[in-house]
This record gives structure tokens, C-alpha cells and sequence, in this order.
């Protein structure tokens, strides 16, 4: 290297040393620089975490980025991982020329990725879990339509129980009239048994028995009238309930579809991360 050389590198070196300590502050990532002429580095400048360990004076490794940019006269970028320096970083080299477009040296930039894992990371983890979300979501959705079914069906068979029940009112109006005539016809056998005295007395024990069956068969009647009463009223409320069940149901198959909807715009807005991430 002629003296002109080393005057330029030396004028270059110098200005790296006062701007980019202040360049480096401002940089909102970490990063690390590096100068080296054709042989060995000159400058080196680590940085808050990411340090690659170099001295001024270490020559210029046989292989890697910085050795292809001064051989090829190319830019070089590449990406090394953490288990080399600690923290995975990207490196950037670019060749310095001379007046005469010779290369001299070159200049490097290493930035690190750690924040680009770590986001990488974390939008495949929300990616995951939206994904987990959305499959128990579409089951949730599932399974309350399938409850939506099932709750439509008791509705249904509730109100055929209520009218199978309202047949029943048919029934005790004729046990009731039953009764009534049974009451009125023991009544009168037992008038016309007085009538006939003792040869009367057998037919008045059956007229008393008919008529203590007719009342027993009024009171019967009338106990269950209540019990089916008491029955269509719990029908009715279990219908009322049924029907707010269906309801909620149907609410929540809807809920769930919104949920869905939202996880796959969530997966997709992962895919945007991971997107960004890499574009470090």
C-alpha cells in the first residue's frame, strides 16, 4: 500500500472513529462496526451487547464476508447465528476504492437480531395459538349448534307433552260426570232401598258403597286435575327455559363465528410480523 493509500485510509479511519461512536447512538438497534484494509482490521467498534471480539491489527480471516467483499469488490451481506458470537446479527461489507478504483479496504456493519427473533418468535407463537383458538372456536361453534338442535328438540317435545296433557282434561271431565251420576244413582237407591225396608237393607249397602266410590272417584279426579295442573306449569316454565337456552345457543354459535373470524385475522396479522421481522 502506497503512501497516498495509507493517507486516505488514515483520513478514513479517523473520521469513523469521531462519527460513529455518536452513529451508534442514534442507531436504534445494536450494532458494531469494523474497518480493515486488504491484511487486518484498523478500526473496530463493538457494540452494547453484540461484540465480536476483535482487535486493531487481527488480520482479516481467511473466509467470510469480509474476505469475499475485498476479493470480489462486491458488497457482502450475510447472517451469522448466536451460537458464534452470542447474538445472531446480520453483516454487511462494503469494499473501499481508491482513485483508481482499486479496492483498499473495507468497511463493515453488524446488526443484531435479536429483536427480529424475538419478534420472529412471537408472531409464531401467536400464530400457533390463534390457530388453536380458531380449531377450538370452530368446535365451540360446533358443538352449540348441535345444543341449539338438541335444545329445539326438548321445546318440542315439551309442547307435545302439553298437548297429550290437555287430552287428559277430556278424561277427568268424564270420570268427573262418572262420578256425579254414580253419587246421584246411589242416592236414589239408597231412597228407594229405605222405601222397601228390610227387604231393601242388601240393595242399601251396595247404594252406600256406590255412592262412597263415586266420592272417592270425585276426590281422586280432583287430586289428579291438580297434578297435572302442577305439571303443565312446570312444562310451561321448562318450555321458557328451553327457549331462552336456545337463545343463548344461538347467541353463542354466533359468538364463537365472530371469535373465529377474528383469530384468522389475528393469524394473518402474525404472518405480517413474521414478514417484518425479516425484513431487518
Amino acid at each position: 500500500m502506497n503512501t497516498e493509500e495509507r493517507s486516505e485510509m488514515d483520513q478514513l479511519q479517523e473520521a469513523l472513529e469521531r462519527s460513529l461512536p455518536l452513529v451508534q447512538r442514534l442507531f436504534p438497534l445494536d450494532v458494531m462496526f469494523a474497518l480493515a484494509d486488504t491484511e487486518k482490521f484498523l478500526y473496530y467498534l463493538p457494540g452494547r451487547e453484540l461484540d465480536a471480539r476483535i482487535e486493531p491489527g487481527t488480520p482479516v480471516p481467511a473466509s467470510g464476508g469480509i474476505r469475499a467483499a475485498l476479493d470480489s469488490g462486491e458488497e457482502v451481506s450475510g447472517t451469522l447465528p448466536k451460537e458464534i458470537y452470542g447474538l445472531p446479527f446480520k453483516s454487511s461489507s462494503m469494499p473501499i476504492r481508491d482513485r483508481d478504483g482499486a479496492v483498499t479496504g473495507v468497511f463493515t456493519i453488524g446488526i443484531s437480531l435479536s429483536n427480529q427473533v424475538t419478534l420472529s418468535e412471537a408472531a409464531n407463537a401467536l400464530a400457533v395459538t390463534s390457530d388453536e383458538i380458531s380449531s377450538t372456536s370452530v368446535e365451540i361453534a360446533g358443538t352449540a349448534s348441535e345444543l341449539a338442535g338438541t335444545v329445539s328438540d326438548l321445546k318440542d317435545l315439551g309442547q307435545k307433552v302439553v298437548e297429550d296433557l290437555q287430552q287428559t282434561d277430556e278424561i277427568l271431565d268424564f270420570i268427573r260426570k262418572v262420578a256425579e251420576n254414580s253419587n246421584l244413582l246411589g242416592l236414589n237407591a239408597a231412597i228407594e232401598a229405605a222405601h222397601a225396608a228390610e227387604h231393601g237393607r242388601g240393595f242399601g249397602i251396595v247404594a252406600q258403597e256406590i255412592r262412597k266410590m263415586s266420592v272417592s272417584s270425585a276426590s281422586s279426579a280432583k287430586d289428579i286435575a291438580g297434578i297435572l295442573q302442577m305439571i303443565k306449569q312446570k312444562i310451561s316454565r321448562m318450555d321458557a327455559i328451553l327457549t331462552d337456552c336456545l337463545a343463548q345457543s344461538e347467541r353463542q354459535a354466533a359468538a364463537t363465528e365472530e371469535i373465529t373470524a377474528s383469530m384468522e385475522q389475528l393469524a394473518a396479522s402474525a404472518v405480517e410480523i413474521e414478514g417484518i421481522a425479516r425484513l431487518i
